[in-house]
């Protein structure tokens, strides 16, 4: 293996070595690391994600083999993306602190570093589009259920607003369709607006509405009957029906957009542009100066 590459490939270990401090990485880690090797691409030969996370050996191995400045600022950089993606704890902080030790970082160019995002490097090609993709599937999954969940918790507010009087419980049933109107809306749209959902799809969402009114139902009727036994309990079924009802919906829904018969590209580019599109050269994102290099330069 060429010494370029031997620097490298010391690099992404290092990279994987932070990914996995913790065990496993989680998802959010796992799709930092990918980024973090995008910035590397092309890969030397016979390299992989996989590979690389399953590889023992500690990180004193690879740091003493990165000289390169450029390359400890770009391996420093990636290292603070991945321990960021899930909150830095003290083990990391310390990992950390190794690598800016190991790299002679001074602390303004450490902070400076940790606040850059990452520049993937895609002129190789991608790095594993595969591992890639899953990381992104999953990582939208998730986003589209803090989505779902944000919704019904607004429309349990609205079942919780003290209105009463003629017309009140229609104003709520309104502000609440509405409610549901705007997730289906945000929902499509993370999903890049798919199309060619077959006919099981279509009568699918449909029950999975009447299932949304039921349960919806359901919820509110167990509230008041419980609130013959428990005080107060009743005061919260409207809150229960609406947060059910739009959970339901919002379930429902992003099952809908996710049954096409055949993968949409389209939709698929614009929901998951970072896979395809590589950013234009930031010139901010450039490498910054060591204290060395300033030094022989002043």
């Amino acid at each position: 293996m060429p010494p370029t590459d031997l620097e490298k490939t010391a690099c992404l270990e290092t990279l994987a070595s932070v990914a996995r401090l913790k065990g496993d990485p989680t998802p959010r880690e796992f799709e930092a690391f990918l980024a973090a090797l995008n910035t590397f691409a092309p890969l030397p030969l016979g390299v992989t994600p996989e590979g690389l996370l399953h590889d023992a050996r500690p990180v004193d191995h690879w740091l003493p083999q990165i000289q390169t400045p450029e390359w400890q600022q770009q391996v420093y950089r990636g290292a603070c993306a991945i321990a960021r993606s899930k909150g830095i704890d003290p083990q990391e902080e310390a990992l950390l602190h190794q690598l800016r030790s190991a790299f002679g970082l001074s602390p303004e160019l450490a902070k400076t570093l940790a606040r850059q995002p990452l520049r993937a490097n895609l002129s190789g090609g991608t790095i594993n589009s595969a591992l890639a993709g899953m990381a992104a599937l999953i990582g939208r999954e998730g986003e589209v259920r803090r989505l779902i969940f944000d919704y019904a918790l607004g429309a349990a507010i609205v079942g919780l607003v003290p209105l009463r009087g003629g017309g009140s419980l229609e104003i709520k049933f309104l502000v609440v369709l509405g409610l549901i109107l705007k997730m289906i809306w945000d929902i499509r749209n993370l999903w890049g607006r798919p199309q060619g959902q077959d006919l099981l799809a279509i009568v699918g969402n449909l029950f999975g509405f009447m299932a949304a009114v039921v349960g919806g139902f359901l919820a509110w009727a167990t509230l008041v009957g419980l609130g013959v036994v428990v005080p107060y309990a009743g005061a919260f079924s409207r809150a229960a029906g609406f947060a059910t009802a739009t959970w339901i919906a919002g379930q429902s829904t992003n099952q809908f957009y996710t049954s096409q018969k055949r993968p949409d590209p389209t939709a698929l580019g614009r929901a998951f542009p970072s896979l395809r599109v590589v950013n234009p050269p930031d010139p901010s994102l450039e490498p910054l100066p060591t204290p060395d290099q300033e030094h022989q330069n002043g």
